[in-house]
C-alpha cells in the first residue's frame, strides 16, 4: 500500500513539474520576446530610411561650403570630407541596425514556434 501511494505521489510530482517547466519556458520565451522587441523599436530611430534625401541635404551642405567666399579652398575641402565621413558613418550605423533588427525579428519567430510547441506537446500518459 506504501508503494502504491508513493507511485502516485511520483506520477502527481511527475505531471507538475511538466506544468512547471512548460511554465518557465513559455514565460523565458515571452521576456526574449519583448527584449527583442524593444530592440527592434529602439534602433528604428538608427535607421536611415530616406537615404536619398539624406545624400541630397549632404550634397546641399557642400554647395553651400563651395559658395562661401570666406573660407579658403583648403577648408572647404576639409569641410566637405567631414560632411562625406559623417554620412559614411552614418549609413554603417544604419546597416548595423538593421541587421541587429533582422536578427532579433528571427529571435522572435522562434521563439513563437518555441512556444507553439511546448504548448502543443503533451506529456505521455503513464502506465
Amino acid at each position: 500500500m506504501e508503494n502504491e501511494s508513493n507511485g502516485s505521489i511520483d506520477r502527481n510530482h511527475g505531471r507538475y513539474g511538466v506544468m512547471i517547466k512548460k511554465s518557465v519556458v513559455i514565460i523565458l520565451a515571452v521576456m526574449t520576446i519583448l527584449i527583442c522587441g524593444w530592440l527592434i523599436l529602439g534602433l528604428v530611430s538608427s535607421l536611415d530610411i530616406p537615404s536619398n534625401k539624406n545624400d541630397q541635404f549632404a550634397s546641399e551642405q557642400k554647395w553651400r561650403v563651395d559658395q562661401r567666399s570666406d573660407i579658403d579652398s583648403c577648408e572647404k575641402q576639409i569641410i566637405k570630407n567631414q560632411i562625406d565621413l559623417k554620412r559614411t558613418n552614418e549609413r554603417q550605423i544604419s546597416g548595423r541596425a538593421f541587421q541587429t533588427q533582422i536578427l532579433a525579428l528571427l529571435i522572435i519567430v522562434v521563439q513563437l514556434i518555441l512556444i507553439v510547441f511546448v504548448i502543443l506537446i503533451r506529456r505521455k500518459p503513464y502506465s
